[in-house]
């Protein structure tokens, strides 16, 4: 496996930053030429998914969990997780007033059918990924229910785009104005989504920094993933409190001549073993990496599978 865990981590972070900021810069010029504003709001929406990663990587961490990140860069990351969601906020607030005012003075026009191509190719191409992403985690439960809870959201944003602009474009083939309303107003809808996901992270990013001042004691924590069958050492946990329980982020190493879904499958032990022996813990985060060392050494894994006795190096 050597380090294959820590380059698919970093690997699925920017694949996914890069990916959702090319849907956005797609969107967004395609939007502002036609002066489409669903698909406009569309684009925020793809803005805020790149903040979302953005936030869960650097909005809740500390400085030294993040590996191979130098500090500098750990502070630009915290600073877009804040900036990010302030601005897609501050972008769906003018596109939803623009909405508002265009269905006031009537001042409707139809959609180009390069605006429903656009969206539609960008719908496509979200599922495309999410089911990619969703059938590699398949056997990380958090991290299924945390996909599945944002894709839910990001679904009903993209189906009401495509039904506003569909609708208009319907209403200006049968000439039937009321029709033409659908844009605008799926692009208000629209924006009011993506400014309560602004909302939300920015919440999570506050949250985050107020969680670093309220760390839990980690020994017992610490014992009970140290009895893990394949973990080789534990580099690092955080335990700090919220509102519904404990949250645990941890760093965990494993042999390297393990595959990912090996890895995985000890990942998933050690949450299963800390949510089932302490019902305090609401959510456990485990970062798996390969034990690199310039000795040799057993892990309790080959321990395991030999019958003699070996001598730990």
């Amino acid at each position: 496996m050597t380090t294959e865990y820590f380059q698919t981590n970093r690997a699925h972070f920017w694949t996914g930053v890069l990916g959702n900021l090319g849907l956005t810069i797609l969107k967004g010029s395609v939007g502002y030429i036609s002066g489409n504003k669903a698909l406009l709001s569309d684009a925020m929406y793809s803005a805020g998914e790149v903040s979302t990663l953005i936030t869960g990587r650097y909005g809740k961490s500390k400085d030294d969990s993040l590996e191979g990140v130098s500090k500098n860069s750990a502070r630009l990351g915290e600073f877009l997780a804040f900036i990010i969601p302030l601005l897609v906020i501050l972008g769906a607030l003018q596109i939803a007033f623009s909405s508002v005012y265009v269905m006031v003075m009537g001042d409707l026009e139809p959609p180009r059918l390069s605006v429903l191509i656009i969206a539609f190719i960008a719908f496509v191409v979200r599922e495309i990924w999410f089911q990619y992403e969703w059938r590699r985690s398949y056997k990380d439960k958090q991290a299924i229910h945390r996909m599945g809870r944002y894709h839910r959201l990001a679904l009903y944003n993209s189906l009401i785009v495509l039904a506003g602009i569909t609708l208009a474009m319907i209403g200006n083939q049968i000439e039937y104005s009321l029709f033409l309303y659908g844009d605008p107003l799926a692009a208000l809808i629209a924006s009011g989504i993506v400014i309560w996901k602004g909302y939300v992270l920015i919440s999570d990013y506050f949250l985050g920094q107020k969680e670093r001042g309220n760390l839990r004691d980690t020994y017992d924590y610490m014992e009970t993933v140290q009895r893990v069958h394949g973990i080789v050492t534990v580099e690092h946990m955080t335990a700090y409190d919220r509102q519904k329980g404990i949250c645990i982020d941890m760093k965990i190493t494993v042999n390297p001549r393990m595959t990912i879904t090996e890895a995985q499958e000890v990942s998933e032990r050690a949450k299963t073993l800390l949510m089932g022996r302490f019902d305090c813990i609401e959510e456990v985060n485990v970062e798996v990496m390969p034990y690199l060392s310039e000795y040799p050494y057993k892990s309790n894994c080959e321990l395991a599978e030999r019958e003699s006795t070996t001598l730990l190096q």
